[in-house]
This record gives C-alpha cells, structure tokens and sequence, in this order.
C-alpha cells in the first residue's frame, strides 16, 4: 500500500470516529406536570450508552446524570390546561402534545350571571375560543409529577400508532389518543364524532392490577406477566389483561391455558368476556 493510500485511510477514519463521537449526543425532551397544574417541557443532552471511552475513561466513576439544560415554561400554575397526547406514526419514539390553556380572565371563577365555556376538569370546550393559547410539541414523555415531585405516572411511545401508560412497574399499552388535565391530573380518553365527551379514566394501571387480583380473578403471578392494554368499546373504556392459566388438571396433568381479564377503567368493575374452550370446561378443576 502506498503511502498516499495511507493517508487517504487515515482520514476516513478520523472522520468516522468524530461522526461517530458527535452522534453519541441525543437530545430528549420531557414535558412534566407539575402538582399546581405548570406544565413545563425539559430539554436535556444525554450521552448514549454506546459511545466511544478509552481506557482511562473506563477507570473514572460514572459521571452524574446530566441536569435539564433548559426548561421552558408552557402553562402556568393554578391554570386548568388540557394536554392531548397522540401516538406517533412511525418508529421515532416521540410523541405529539397539544397543550390548551385558556387566558387568565377565562382561568377565573365564572360570576353568577355569566356562565363560563369551561366545564370540567375533562371537558374542555371543542374548539379554541380566540382567547385560549395552544402549542404543539412533540416529546418523548410526558410525566405528570405528585404534590412531593414524585411521578404519579408517565406516557411515552415504543412503537408506531402505540402509547405506553407507566405507573411503576406496571404498563399498559394503547392505541387510543390520550388527555390530561393540568390541574387535577384527571387521565381521559378525548371524545370522538360519535361521542364527543372525554371519558375519564379513573383507574390508573396499577390499580387495575391490584383490583383484578384482589377480587380473586387473577392470580398475583399471573398479573405480573401478563400483557395490559387499554381499549374501548360500546361497554367504555377498558383495561384487558391477557395472561396465561397454568396449573394441573385434576392435580394431576400440567396444563397452560390463555386466560383473559376485562375491568373498567371507569367503574372499576370486571367486564364479562368469553373464556377459552379449556377454561370454560375446565377452569375450575385446574389447580
């Protein structure tokens, strides 16, 4: 090889190694709720787990998690806001948010005689007066944070036309669009066309869990690994576990059967659905 083609590969290289170097930064934006109804998106830099360290680095103890480099203030506090989340269309983990805020004189108390469009903490008017002030952002999360900053629960996408729900350890995945209110955290289904009033969730993840558990239809193990969506239907909103029944039959032949939970999110009641074949015949002989 020559030493021209040594230079020439000398260079390709170190242009590789600081493309490589520059695109260990991402940027990652959070929008937080705060518990007196801020809504505030943080904007930090974060170095990905891939990237390059040499040897010395590797020695040195692991560097703190990075602070927010910038936070922008987009709702303020005391003020009802409406924050409607929806799914991305492709694979690019973020999520759309539009937040609505009415202007101050319509965040007042309504006086006896004049009657206010805002209705509720979940029933937002259905088109912006010219009063009330909407941003569009996209994000990757949107947590709603407690009265003592810790996270009452969070939305964020991992797949295309998907939303996931965390509360702790639990998650539940949805395909349905999403609303919060700033100031009471309420959790919605927007309406629709057909029926243009939200519905209000008001059983949050890991409640439903515990909820299916404790009244003996689910066994804890079971929960635990089980898949969890939200759906609706002509019955409202639902929170559908899919698990699996293991055990054995007539304490004697070891046995799986699919099994299928439905409780609602707003009446915390289950939701008869059709067991499988081997369950109906046999669900109450598996031990």
């Amino acid at each position: 090889m020559s030493w021209k083609n040594l230079i020439i590969s000398f260079f390709l290289v170190s242009t590789l190694f600081f493309l490589s170097a520059s695109l260990s930064f991402a940027k990652a934006d959070d929008l937080v709720i705060m518990d007196d109804g801020r809504v505030v998106l943080y904007v930090t830099h974060n170095v990905l787990a891939d990237s390059i360290k040499n040897n010395e680095e590797e020695k040195k103890p692991a560097a703190p998690i990075p602070t927010p480099a910038k936070a922008v203030s987009l709702a303020p506090a005391h003020t009802q806001s409406t924050i409607k989340i929806d799914a991305p269309i492709n694979n690019d983990k973020k999520v759309q948010v539009t937040i609505t805020t009415p202007s101050p004189t319509q965040a007042k108390p309504p006086a006896p005689q004049a009657p206010t469009s805002i209705q509720g903490p979940i029933n937002p008017p259905s088109s912006p007066s010219p009063n009330t002030t909407v941003v569009t952002k996209t994000v990757d999360q949107v947590v709603a944070k407690g009265a003592g900053g810790q996270t009452v629960f969070s939305i964020k996408s991992e797949k295309a036309n998907q939303l996931t729900i965390s509360q702790e350890d639990t998650k539940v995945k949805t395909s349905l669009p999403l609303q919060i209110d700033s100031l009471s955290h309420a959790l919605s289904v927007p309406g629709s066309s057909g029926v243009p009033e939200p519905t209000r969730i008001s059983v949050l993840p890991k409640e439903a869990i515990q909820g299916i558990v404790s009244k003996g239809v689910l066994q804890s193990k079971s929960a635990g690994e089980a898949q969890i969506t939200l759906t609706k239907d002509l019955s409202g909103v639902n929170y559908t576990v899919d698990s699996v029944k293991s055990g054995k039959l007539f304490g004697i032949v070891s046995i799986k059967a699919p099994e299928e939970v439905q409780l609602s999110a707003q009446t915390r009641k289950i939701v008869p659905t059709p067991k499988s074949t081997i369950l109906n015949f046999f669900g109450n002989f598996i031990k």
